[in-house]
């Protein structure tokens, strides 16, 4: 008799255990989300008490200057321009080159598939037919794509990651939205003389809201590293701007030498990519959980 009543409490106490850990697991991941992207902005608006070197200044007395250097604590490059002010001066590029193509991307992407999914016939067809061929390119091949056509800039290299990114969006928010269509409540609505605006409006968006949000975050992290790769490129930022892509671009050059002039933007790309997919991540979680 004991030994069958063991089982359900073990199997409760590590139930409790996991419902306990999730608010947890939530607190730290904001909380990590908060400390990175808060203190890069901090950074970035102290910048001048940071460092007194301004991050197009050329300096050939300062050629390669070593971590440490008085002055400089992250070093120089091969120009004599202080890492640590350039690195400062890229973080709000790099920021708003993952957050506006995000927003920018998921918002087309809402409106075109939820008008695919309510409307239905060859408004579907037609939107679900050019996604699919645009999801046939790679990401980063068909984000170059859409560059060689506007020109290389942050604003073109923008455009191009969410031009990039809304096919994938459109299926998505498609197939919430034709899911959502054939419930009790939508079906009821249109019953009710409810017309397509009106179902779209007050029964579909607000449900396929949570899931945008999810995807949403989660894109912006890969679009930071997306425009940054296409600085790198050469298809991004131009001279004399600077993002940590194309400090990367001007590191790699002697990454033999100076390892540290490309690796560290590297670690900041990574390390801000890294906390907006952990967030979209852990909603997703929060959310799937919920609806359990």
């Amino acid at each position: 008799m004991s030994g069958s009543a063991n089982p359900p409490q073990v199997r409760h106490a590590r139930g409790s255990a996991l419902r306990w850990s999730r608010p947890g697991r939530t607190a730290l991941v904001v909380a990590l989300w908060a400390i990175v992207v808060g203190g890069l902005l901090l950074a970035w608006l102290f910048r001048d008490s940071i460092s007194e070197y301004g991050p197009a200044t050329v300096d050939p007395t300062r050629v390669m200057l070593p971590v440490g250097a008085p002055g400089s604590p992250l070093g120089t490059d091969a120009l004599g321009r202080d890492i640590l002010a350039r690195l400062l001066a890229g973080i709000p590029v790099s920021m708003v080159a993952g957050v506006a193509p995000a927003t920018a991307a998921m918002a087309i992407g809402i409106l075109l598939g939820l008008l695919a999914g309510a409307l239905g016939g060859w408004i579907d067809r037609s939107l679900v037919a050019g996604a699919d061929i645009l999801m046939g390119f790679p990401f980063i091949l068909l984000a170059i794509l859409f560059v060689a056509i506007l020109g290389p800039s942050l604003l073109n290299a923008m455009i191009a990651v969410a031009l990039a990114t809304v096919p994938r969006n459109i299926r998505l928010i498609r197939a919430e939205a034709l899911s959502l269509r054939e419930r009790d409540y939508v079906v009821a609505a249109r019953l009710a003389g409810g017309g397509h605006a009106t179902v779209i409006g007050r029964h579909l968006f607000p449900n396929v809201l949570p899931v945008a949000l999810i995807v949403g975050s989660t894109e912006v992290g890969a679009m930071i590293g997306a425009t940054a790769g296409l600085s790198f490129l050469g298809l991004g930022v131009q001279p004399p701007g600077v993002d940590w892509g194309t400090m990367i671009a001007d590191g790699a050059k002697y990454i033999t030498v100076a390892p540290v002039v490309a690796i560290v933007p590297s670690v900041m790309v990574a390390l801000l990519s890294l906390v907006f997919v952990m967030l979209g991540d852990e909603l997703r979680r929060r959310i799937s959980t919920s609806d359990r």
